[in-house]
């Protein structure tokens, strides 16, 4: 059988104290039992370590050449095994989360500040893109969980709606067509509309509630970051249409406006998880502050952000259902349009 680390550190403390008496209590074992691993340790050796008589134990010459060589190992040993427990620590300290851009910049701020005050020394790896990237690095182990919008069915992936998130625009102060007043859909055919990229799950959305209404999405002007876009809708080159945790970054700016979207679309947002994976301590910890900051929204700011509506589960086959959050008619709409 292989030799153990624990044989190893019998032989040198045997070895020092030259005292089975001792030596047993160090290790908190009997006499008998130490005899028995130390003979067990110069079987699989093939050497004998130890000379004993009633009345003492000494090293042989060849013990005594392996008792450094042993003490060694022990140390690099037991150094290793330190070195493997602090990284396990930090590990354990260590959170890994996909976002997309809306809830990084909304949610997590707070639920790291949490998790601060929680753990010691906690470390974030926070990767924010697209909704399908944030699913994808979900799927392929990269994170712990992700903030997504509510996605087509992914094999092993569970997800957890948390809020709904209203679709509203966002144009300069002095704009003139509005008035204080919601907006419909249908008035926002002809105007320069600036949007996500097409790989953004929110342009989805907004392409999906004109389909649903027999109108075709023609945005003026689309970037991959919508914080882009303040630049030109402060030129008056056009008004934003996003979620309105999208927009957030862009409400401190002064000469804004915002608007709602009385018909607008409503976006689910929440937890995507890989079913039946326990997660670690920080990562349980911060899913609840992740609820607890989505509940937050809600309650703060209720003209924009509703709770789940968990009522809604309905079966459909995507035709002819008109709930805009249902996940199988923005994919379907959207195909239809490219």
């Amino acid at each position: 059988m292989p030799i153990t680390p624990r044989q190893l550190k019998i032989f040198v403390a045997l070895a020092e104290s030259l005292n089975f008496s001792r030596t047993a209590e160090r290790f908190f074992i009997t006499q008998p039992s130490l005899s028995k691993a130390v003979k067990e340790l110069e079987q699989e050796l093939r050497v004998q370590l130890f000379e004993r008589s009633t009345r003492s134990v000494r090293l042989t010459p060849t013990g005594e050449r392996l008792t450094s060589l042993a003490r060694r190992m022990v140390g690099e040993f037991d150094n290793g095994l330190h070195h493997l427990q602090s990284l396990v620590h930090l590990e354990a300290h260590h959170l890994a989360i996909a976002s997309i851009p809306s809830l990084t910049h909304s949610v997590l701020p707070d639920v790291c500040d949490a998790l601060e005050h929680a753990f010691a020394s906690p470390r974030f790896t926070i990767h924010d893109g697209t909704n399908r990237a944030t699913v994808q690095r979900l799927m392929n182990y990269e994170v712990d969980f992700a903030l997504a919008s509510v996605t087509p069915a992914e094999e092993g992936i569970e997800f957890e709606e948390l809020m709904r998130d209203h679709f509203v625009l966002l144009a300069r102060s002095d704009h003139v067509g509005f008035e204080d007043r919601p907006v419909r859909m249908q008035e926002l055919v002809d105007m320069p509309l600036i949007c996500g990229s097409s790989a953004s799950t929110a342009t989805e959305y907004v392409s999906a509630a004109f389909l649903q209404r027999g109108l075709v999405f023609q945005p003026k002007f689309t970037f991959d970051q919508v914080a882009i876009a303040a630049g030109f809708v402060r030129k008056g080159l056009g008004i934003v249409i996003q979620p309105y945790l999208g927009i957030t970054p862009l409400l401190h700016l002064d000469g804004f406006r915002l608007y709602a979207i009385e018909d607008g679309p409503v976006r689910p947002v929440g937890i995507a998880r890989r079913r039946g994976h326990d997660l670690s301590r920080i990562a349980e910890h911060a899913i609840r502050e992740v609820r607890r900051v989505s509940q937050s929204l809600i309650e703060t700011f209720p003209a924009w952000i509703e709770p789940p509506a968990l009522a809604l589960a309905h079966e459909c086959d995507g035709q002819d259902c008109v709930d805009l959050s249902c996940p199988r008619i923005w994919p379907a709409a959207t195909r239809g349009a490219q």
